[in-house]
């Protein structure tokens, strides 16, 4: 196979076979909207029906759990929270947050809304939502609750919001959010008249996250102190042989987790219901949860997914941000991006500089992999020759080819090597802008707004579809044109056409890429074009 057609060959089918199995969007699971009755239906029945419990429960402590009456009351106050960071509203129905917004970070580039983390969709499932307890009493989550104020704005000092309520069989039962002004965190302590030193179970929390339907959308987890596991299948359940340290939900660019505090730590039993296309609902039942007459403690965090952010918190959060089998190449990547950041303010200067660096370091591979294609280019006319020789002798050719090229002293395969070695880098760099939140909605320059995502110039609408004009992806091609020309080739017709097929696949490839990586590849083919030029003088 000539190195042209080898190049074009190797590269297609990885790109494609990466792609398809590795990088496409995950398409969320099919699932029927269902009517406001089914849903408020099986809402009721999943608040009632006893929950299941993990295999880390002593024996003798499982119980059957009662199934709880909801109430026909519905929420008619709801409190307002807002800190620096985050923007918060809990009701009194459930007494559990029913919204959480990151202040600093917004839903679409250049809108207003505030990036929505999690929001009910059911009026009558709160976060937390105590619901079911064994022992010496049953909490409901349709309890109706009572604030001790109406609405806080955290300043400089955490503020605290108390919830008090009263259970199905008449106890008491408070609960305790605390608010901080410099972090995304929010405690909870929640108290049970008659659950003092006992062991209850309880489904702890219902919680909701958007943009389901996200490339980089992940779902629900479970960490048990050495390792993240992915609850990534409808109506999968993750029964724990042993205590897990928290559970979570990653949306991709930003995670819920939920911490039990305490010396015991208690099983999580993850459940995934998904009720909407758009909305994903996670069940963490909490086995073995130990009352004493403080109360029981847990940390819910709303957090983006910022390594830095991620490795404050000091729960091994940082395991969130995982880019898969190039995490190795990528997170160094990301450091280095993030280090020069801090000069640039430009997140696509950043690539820019990535690349020129990347160049730098390959360049002796380079100028060795042109050189060999200069070797290969003087030897067509010896190889055109020997393949009118032997063209009923496939076997024969090749050795004698190889020959040749043993004696010449020439890697046939060297022209491959620049290509080859960019893979690991494009597909590390395409696992950082599509999973990094630093690159979510960074701005490069003109109409370049947003890295992780395709750069829309305009758009056309023609016959109700919408034909987006992409300037990067069109200049990518034509620089890769310009390197052909430039490039020595092998004089074989059916190598040629395949060559100037590439810079119309790879522009329909990269159409849909983010600009980010489309940056990355332009600026690459436009170092090239002057490295090719300069080694060509050398050479000649």
């Amino acid at each position: 196979m000539e190195k042209r057609t080898l190049i074009a060959v190797l590269l297609s089918v990885i790109i494609l076979f990466v792609w398809q199995f590795f990088l496409s969007p995950k398409t969320p699971p099919s699932t029927e909207p269902q009517t406001t009755a089914q849903t408020q239906k099986q809402g009721d029945q999943s608040a009632t029906e006893p929950a299941k419990t993990g295999q880390g429960a002593k024996q003798g402590q499982e119980t059957e759990r009662a199934a709880l009456p909801l109430t026909e009351k519905r929420s008619t106050k709801q409190i307002n929270v807002e800190t620096p960071k985050l923007r918060i509203k809990l009701g009194d129905l459930g007494g559990g947050l029913t919204s959480v917004r990151l202040k600093e970070y917004k839903e679409a580039v250049g809108g207003s809304q505030e990036k929505e983390l999690l929001e009910n969709i059911a009026p009558y499932r709160y976060i937390p939502a105590v619901s079911q307890t064994s022992g010496n009493g049953t909490v409901s989550d349709a309890t109706l609750f009572k604030a001790d104020k109406e609405n806080i704005v955290v300043r400089d000092k955490p503020e605290t919001l108390t919830f008090s309520g009263e259970l199905t069989n008449g106890k008491k039962i408070k609960k305790v959010y605390t608010f901080y002004p410099d972090t995304y965190t929010i405690g909870l302590n929640v108290q049970v008249e008659g659950l003092e030193q006992s062991t209850a179970y309880a489904d702890f929390a219902l919680f909701n996250m958007k943009d389901k339907s996200s490339y980089v959308f992940k779902g629900p987890f479970i960490y048990d102190g050495k390792k993240f596991q992915q609850v990534d299948d409808l109506g999968k359940q993750v029964n724990a042989n042993k205590s897990y340290s928290y559970a979570g939900f990653d949306e991709g660019y930003f995670s819920f987790i939920f911490l039990p505090q305490g010396t015991t730590k208690p099983d999580l039993l993850v459940t995934k219901v998904v009720t909407q296309l758009d909305n994903s609902s996670v069940d963490v039942p909490v086995d073995r949860l130990i009352f004493d007459k403080n109360g029981i403690d847990s940390t819910l965090y709303f957090v983006p997914n910022k390594l830095s952010l991620l490795k404050e918190l000091n729960i091994h959060a940082e395991k969130i941000v995982d880019f898969g089998w190039f995490d190795i190449v990528a997170k160094p990547m990301l450091w280095g991006m993030n280090w020069a950041n801090r000069f640039t303010r430009n997140y696509g200067i950043d690539i820019i500089l990535l690349t020129i660096l990347i160049k730098i370091i390959f360049y002796p591979l380079s100028v060795k992999s042109y050189k060999s294609m200069k070797e290969m280019q003087k030897l067509q006319p010896m190889i055109a020759k020997l393949k009118e020789k032997y063209k009923d002798d496939k076997e024969k050719l090749n050795r004698e080819m190889m020959g040749i090229y043993k004696t010449k002293g020439i890697n046939p395969l060297g022209g491959c090597l620049p290509m080859v070695i960019q893979i690991p880098v494009f597909f590390a760099l395409y696992k950082v802008l599509m999973g990094a939140i630093e690159f979510r909605h960074a701005p490069f320059m003109l109409w370049i707004n947003d890295l992780a995502a395709p750069e829309d110039l305009f758009t056309f609408h023609v016959a109700g579809f919408a034909l987006p004009l992409r300037i990067l992806p069109l200049i990518m091609g034509i620089t890769m044109v310009i390197q052909q020309k430039m490039t020595p080739t092998g004089g074989d017709p059916m190598q040629a056409k395949m060559m100037m097929f590439m810079p119309i696949f790879f522009t329909f490839l990269f159409w849909g890429f983010p600009s980010g990586l489309v940056l990355y590849w332009l600026v690459n083919n436009v170092i090239s074009i002057g490295q090719q030029y300069y080694i060509n003088k050398r050479v000649a």
